[in-house]
């Protein structure tokens, strides 16, 4: 479960010497104006008794309508379907596993969280998170500290920065591992009829 959980955050400051010129509205806004974003990301894993991160490439779609496409190239090919309903995950030519939220409504809490940090959503990320944004020139910072369970007893903080779209989610486990999610290349033109079909 916990694998679903870093990539939902497959998906998420340095405080004392930035200024705050940002507000949360703010960034919620920002981001709103995009219907559509993809981008290209790196993921390095580090995990305790390895001594080298796991490193994994891809490709990803958030739709505000259709709702995440994730799609792994290396070091395998792995697929991350995501909406309010649904949850399907196939690697390389496997049978898709497919989760859905009758069966697991615990697992499209953070599914919903998910959409929230990529929608800088103000309320729920106040409800489920303490909150610590700054900025330094154009790049925004936003550290999130869980307030309850399940989600503190899973991560001990999420930090995202960005400057015009997200570009880096860090996020530190209560197992002492980090996932560090960079993101480059955004395009936010609307979604393709090729496109389209990679959410059916």
């Amino acid at each position: 479960m916990k694998k679903y959980f870093i990539t939902c955050f497959t998906l998420l400051m340095m405080v004392s010497h930035f200024s705050y010129a940002i507000t949360l509205e703010q960034l919620q806004l920002q981001f709103a104006q995009y219907p559509v974003t993809r981008a290209d990301f790196t993921q390095d894993r580090y995990i305790q008794g390895l001594s080298k991160p796991l490193h994994s490439t891809g490709k990803m779609i958030i739709s505000k309508t259709l709702g995440l496409w994730w799609q792994q190239k290396t070091p395998f090919i792995m697929t991350l379907k995501m909406n309010d309903q649904r949850m399907e995950q196939q690697i390389a030519n496997q049978a898709p596993q497919i989760i859905t939220a009758q069966a697991q409504p615990q697992l499209f809490q953070f599914n919903s969280l998910l959409s929230a940090v990529f929608d800088a959503d103000k309320n729920t990320l106040e409800q489920n998170f303490t909150l610590t944004l700054s900025q330094q020139d154009k790049q925004w910072q936003l550290i999130l500290h869980p307030k309850a369970a399940p989600l503190n007893k899973i991560f001990t903080q999420i930090e995202l920065s960005g400057t015009k779209y997200l570009s880096q989610i860090i996020i530190d486990d209560k197992q002492h591992d980090k996932t560090i999610i960079t993101f480059t290349n955004h395009n936010t033109k609307p979604l393709t009829t090729d496109e389209k079909q990679l959410f059916q």
